[in-house]
């Protein structure tokens, strides 16, 4: 006996799911960013003719493959270090992947919305809107997680990610979806008019905004004047970094390589997030002044370097402050000058939850007895400015805060050039730091600066404010990696000045077509 045919809803599902299978192609690892330009047809085409509740449930399969194939490294970063066993770190996983997916099912729900109301030519038409809403969507609720927006899928497409300087990450997202759409509706109805209008003006827009990247790239004026510089990558194991016995070992190598670099002529040096295993301060001990002690003997020690090579010096570390009567965590980076004097420093403002806090602690409160007290008890800083160095103004973002492009726009806005610290020994060897770099090449394009990146374990990597990565080093390797920085740029580029309004109009304009839709399915059926 022949098995039955599968039902319509099962064949739509199973179509859009090789969407999703497809769009983690455009990612690191397997980094070919050309699928991203035909990932989404067969999900698209999928939606065509759909009921909205079916689309959603097409878009949530959709999004629950390209997720988990996206994030899979999650599960060794709660097993490894949050002391999580593999079951429940699997299922971690899969929260946030269904959270995820969520939004996938939204616009799988609004265009099928779309479809019902003005047919499925104004659906696919109206789709790039729609992805751009709900990708600035989970960009900020809950705290927001923007990573893997389906514009870094073009890190390495310099003409195509010029858009970036215009509009933001979610511009270069619309045009990715812009192809996509064109050609659903190629697929679709090759043979009529509308349909063919409609992709045809896409993919125009499309070829326009590659054709403006290229005339960009090379009407770039010549930078201003280089700064030499240096990026330590330490490559301190997570499991030796807080280990007594390994200090000394982890202090020698620092000034090692920053004594290396120095005389290899940077005259700016910048170690990774936390590379060090001493704390810039320690927290107020019981009937002391009630304030933190500067960690003197380690501020000297890194001043007198910083005085004997004459270079300036970014340094990550752990401090503390006093706010509302408690002492408070905080993760930040400090400037050292020449005269070995320790000057302005910037706190970490944007947190990882379930990684350096745990939100909502009073509602989560088994959390942390769960990974055995493994998470962070960080505060947030409050000032997002750029740091004055005497080589110039250096908008510093600390790991996690590299995705977030608004808070990387407003650090910047003053700055000369920009310097992401960051430890991804968390992630291993696999796709996570390969994705991490992709986005903090991204931030150099939308501010019009140069970026200098020390990952302890890598990749660290000197980016120019096209996007192009002049320089990077392997993970997993003690190195340090030397470059060239412009200062000040060519300018402030649109994005720089107006932040995401492109994306935001987009959020204003789904919601319009979504309430205009359910409306008018709302009236017939009454």
């Amino acid at each position: 006996m022949s098995s039955p045919e599968p039902s319509p809803n099962r064949r739509g599902r199973a179509l859009a799911s090789s969407s999703g299978l497809l769009l983690v192609l455009a990612y690191p690892q397997a980094d070919i960013g050309w699928v991203a330009f035909v990932a989404l047809v067969p999900m698209l085409v999928a939606l065509r003719g759909c009921d909205p509740a079916e689309g959603a449930r097409r878009g949530f399969a959709a999004g629950l493959v390209f997720f988990v194939l996206l994030l899979h490294w999650i599960v060794r970063v709660t097993v490894t270090y949050g002391h999580l066993a593999w079951p429940v770190g699997i299922a971690v996983l899969l929260l946030l992947v269904a959270y995820l997916a969520a939004w996938v099912a939204l616009f799988g729900w609004v265009v099928a919305s779309i479809g019902r109301r003005w047919g499925g030519t104004a659906a696919i038409a109206a789709a790039p809107v729609i992805w751009v809403a709900c990708e600035i969507g989970r960009g900020q609720v809950l705290t927001g997680f923007p990573w893997g927006l389906i514009g870094y899928s073009q890190y390495r497409n310099l003409p195509l990610l010029q858009a970036a300087a215009a509009g933001g990450i979610y511009l270069v997202s619309a045009l990715v979806l812009a192809v996509n759409a064109g050609l659903a509706l190629a697929l679709i109805r090759p043979r009529a008019r509308a349909p063919m209008i409609a992709g045809a003006t896409l993919l125009t827009i499309v070829a326009a905004a590659h054709g403006a990247g290229l005339a960009r790239l090379r009407s770039r004026a010549a930078p201003g004047p280089a700064i030499e510089v240096a990026a330590i990558q330490a490559n301190v194991p997570q499991d030796r970094k807080w280990d007594a016995k390994e200090q000394a070992a982890i202090v020698a190598d620092l000034e090692r390589l920053t004594r290396e670099a120095a005389a290899s002529g940077a005259r700016l040096i910048v170690w990774p997030e936390s590379s060090s295993p001493f704390p810039l301060s320690f927290p107020p001990a019981p009937g002391a002044a009630p304030e933190p002690a500067a960690n003197r003997g380690y501020l000297e020690w890194i001043g007198r370097m910083a005085r004997e090579t004459g270079v300036t010096l970014i340094v990550g570390g752990v401090d503390y402050r006093i706010a509302g009567g408690r002492t408070e965590a905080l993760n930040s980076a400090l400037v050292v000058g020449p005269g070995g004097v320790p000057g302005a420093s910037y706190a970490k403002v944007h947190l990882v939850p379930f990684g350096e806090y745990v939100p909502l602690r009073r509602v989560l409160f088994f959390v942390d007895a769960m990974v055995e007290g493994a998470i962070a008890a960080f505060a947030p800083g409050t000032r997002v400015e750029a740091l004055p160095t005497p080589v110039g103004r250096a908008a510093v973002f600390v790991c996690y805060e590299a995705i977030f492009p608004e808070l990387v726009r407003r650090l910047a806005r003053d700055a000369d050039f920009l310097v992401n610290i960051t430890n991804d020994g968390w992630f291993g060897r696999g796709a996570a730091p390969r994705q991490h770099l992709a986005m903090a090449a991204v931030r150099a394009v939308e501010s019009d600066r140069d970026l200098l990146r020390a990952a302890n374990t890598g990749i660290s990597a000197v980016v120019d404010s096209s996007g192009r990565i002049r320089a990077r080093t392997a993970i997993g390797v003690t190195t340090v990696l030397r470059g060239r920085l412009a200062a000040g740029g060519t300018g402030r580029p649109l994005y720089a000045r107006t932040g995401d309004l492109f994306a935001w109009g987009c959020v204003i304009l789904a919601l319009l077509l979504g309430a205009a839709s359910r409306g008018t399915a709302w009236r017939r059926a009454h």
